[in-house]
């Protein structure tokens, strides 16, 4: 009696298993094509890995006085949507001077107290800087931090290649670095030596 029940038991789980499809033997049969439902050939789209480190935006800065007279960058934000109107603003948060948090990180400015920086002239991107304000200037190496200062600044903005700077309207001897005066078109590189430290 027990083996017939094992071997009812049997026949039936071997029926149930065929009713379900599921293969009681044999080897795997290949697939035509055409069976496959849509897209499952079709390897997945795969998207570029993103970028180990973010980039950078290209603020505008103000270059401040940092400790043993470096120029020092300070991103900022300006308004306006074309170059002079930009220009303006960032040259008025120059003539503004440090922020608080810029004071406290031990930035000056070396441009004098009342100065006014405003654009007289932008010419396939030489822009033109009138000073207006205070008679007196700066003197000796502070003369030249402050030069460096307003041109290091105005050319943060891309489309500012090279700057002209006029006292009330009038043509100005700007000196470079080395002290050497000119009337020449100024530009960053003019003043890259200002950006490092004295020799130790």
């Amino acid at each position: 009696m027990k083996r017939t029940v094992r071997l009812l038991t049997a026949v039936l789980l071997a029926l149930v298993l065929a009713g379900c499809g599921v293969p009681t033997g044999g080897g795997p049969e290949a697939i035509a094509a055409s069976d496959v439902p849509y897209g499952l050939l079709t390897p997945p789209s795969t998207s570029p890995a993103p970028s180990s480190s973010p980039a950078q935006e290209d603020r505008p800065r103000v270059y401040l006085v940092g400790p043993d007279d470096v120029l020092a960058p300070s991103g900022r934000d300006v308004q306006g949507t074309g170059l002079r109107e930009r220009l303006d603003d960032l040259l008025g948060q120059l003539a503004d001077g440090p922020t608080a948090g810029e004071r406290d990180d031990e930035l000056t400015t070396a441009l004098p107290p009342g100065l006014r920086l405003s654009v007289a002239a932008v010419d396939e991107g030489t822009v033109t800087i009138d000073l207006t304000g205070p008679a007196e200037a700066p003197s000796g190496e502070q003369t030249r931090l402050a030069v460096g200062q307003i041109v290091l600044t105005a050319t943060s903005l891309p489309q500012a290649r090279a700057v002209l700077l006029t006292r009330d309207g009038e043509p100005l001897e700007a000196p470079l670095p080395t002290g050497e005066l000119t009337t020449e078109p100024l530009t960053a590189a003019d003043y890259e030596a200002l950006l490092t430290g004295p020799p130790s």
